[in-house]
């Protein structure tokens, strides 16, 4: 009995400590299960006989830094081509693009014998494009006189008076066609006469002012005619002036053949060889500088060129503006070519009170000593906003208000009169006039718009005793505000 219970003692005890190590079993089991769960597959390769275990890459999560670069970087790109796509650069790559099928007048206005657009159209040639600008002719036409006075008695259009008081008996032709202060306006009345004259269509005009090509000379260096003759930015509108009006007429020959601006065309080959030579980063800030001072001009009969030209600031149109405007216009009508040693400045001076506002322009020239040393008869237009009323007007402590031509013109209000000067001689004029609007403390705003083809003056302007601009004007249009 008592051996019997000691063995039911054991056999107990040995089913509790077998019961234990199966719990103990089945909690490795499970923890195994959880390691194998949770453990990374491996793979296996056999290399020199040795078992070698590696494990593959975990997928790399992409960082918020790496998504906010990539994102800016998006941005920046989106933004440069944007920028890009606005700039005068591509504006302008998109405009030569543009011309294909087409016949452009390219007037060589002589900045020397000044007109409104910037220069005497004595001179031009005409780019015939066929697929593209680059499979384009030029054509020269260096005597316009030849076919315009065949028109004089067809057209028989009256010259502005201005004019009318030079030249008496002469109609309005081809060569005075740009009398006009607006551009387009001017390139129309262009294009009508050529195509009375040459009898061909054409597409669109350029203007190019003798002052870029003497800038253009700046930059090339001289050129060698075929009679050894150098002509270089600082003897240009000399050189060309006495080749043209002297030398040209020593040949009996030349009388009949009657092309006295011939050079012209013999300079044209000359000076785009030099061109090519020159960097197309050089050519492009030459062109934008030019353009920026209205110097280069052009009109298109096609709306959406002209709204690129417009766009790149070289359309030559008369600028909107909100409050008030001022623009100086000159024509130097007597052929002397001394408008380039006229040294002009301006002083415009707004005073504004609750019951009115009154403007007074001051313009001074100064006709220095030196080449071609003949006066300057030159006709002035004060360009204002519409509805400006004249007050007084005095030259010279002289009184001309009966002598001032007033006219509404192309959206604004004119007021001309002759501003002759001799050699080493200043005149003074002084302008005042009522403006179309009252107290501007409510906010004012003035587009200053420079005369195409002109030299940069000096402009100081002064609203209710504030200097607002006081240096010379190098770009063809600024906005100034109070």
């Amino acid at each position: 009995m008592h051996s019997e219970g000691k063995n039911n003692d054991f056999d107990r005890s040995e089913n509790l400590s077998s019961s234990h190590s199966n719990k103990r079993l089945e909690r490795f089991v499970d923890a195994f299960k959880v390691r194998k769960i949770t453990k990374i597959k491996t793979k296996y390769f056999k290399r020199n006989s040795k078992v070698k275990i590696t494990k593959p890459p975990r997928p790399r999560r992409v960082s918020r830094k790496f998504l906010l670069y990539f994102f800016g970087f998006i941005i920046v790109v989106f933004c440069t081509c944007f920028f890009i796509y606005q700039t005068n650069l591509y504006q302008t790559y998109k405009l030569i693009k543009s011309i294909n099928n087409e016949n452009l007048i390219i007037g060589f206005q002589n900045s020397a014998e000044l007109r409104p657009t910037g220069g005497f159209w004595g001179s031009f040639a005409v780019l015939k494009s066929k697929n593209s600008i680059q499979d384009s002719s030029l054509y020269f036409e260096t005597n316009p006189y030849k076919m315009d006075n065949l028109l004089l008695k067809e057209t028989n259009v009256d010259l502005p008076k201005p004019m009318q008081e030079i030249w008496h008996d002469r109609p309005q032709s081809f060569v005075n066609a740009n009398w006009s202060f607006d551009f387009p306006d001017a390139a129309k009345t262009i294009e009508w006469y050529f195509g009375q004259g040459w009898d061909t269509k054409s597409d669109g005009v350029f203007a190019v002012s003798s002052l870029a090509m003497i800038d253009l000379l700046k930059l090339t260096g001289p050129i060698i005619t075929s009679d050894k003759t150098e002509i270089n930015s600082e003897n240009f509108s000399q050189t060309m002036s006495q080749k043209i009006d002297t030398e040209y007429w020593l040949k009996d020959e030349n009388k009949s053949i009657n092309e006295p601006k011939i050079i012209i065309k013999e300079m044209a080959p000359l000076l785009i060889s030099k061109v090519k030579d020159l960097s197309p980063i050089a050519v492009f800030r030459f062109a934008a500088r030019q353009m920026k001072q209205g110097r280069i001009l052009a009109y298109f009969n096609s709306e959406n060129q002209n709204r690129i030209a417009e766009k790149i600031g070289i359309s030559g149109s008369v600028k909107p503006y909100g409050v008030d405007y001022l623009s100086i216009n000159n024509a130097n009508l007597s052929g002397g070519k001394s408008s380039l040693m006229v040294d002009q400045s301006i002083s415009y001076n707004v005073n504004s009170t609750e019951e009115k506002t009154v403007a007074t322009v001051e313009a001074t020239r100064s006709l220095k000593q030196g080449w071609p040393d003949v006066p300057n008869i030159n006709y002035t237009r004060i360009i204002a906003p519409i509805g400006s009323k004249i007050i007084s007007a005095f030259q010279d402590s002289e009184d001309i208000l009966d002598k001032v031509d007033i006219k509404d013109d192309n959206g604004r209000s004119t007021f001309g009169f002759w501003n002759s000067t001799d050699v080493s001689q200043t005149r003074a004029t002084q302008i005042k006039y009522e403006l179309p609007f009252q107290n501007i403390s409510n906010g004012y705003n003035l587009i200053l718009q420079k005369q195409p083809g002109t030299k940069n003056d000096f402009i100081k302007i002064t609203i209710n005793g504030k200097v607002l601009f006081d240096k010379n004007l190098e770009q063809s249009e600024i906005k100034l505000s109070n």
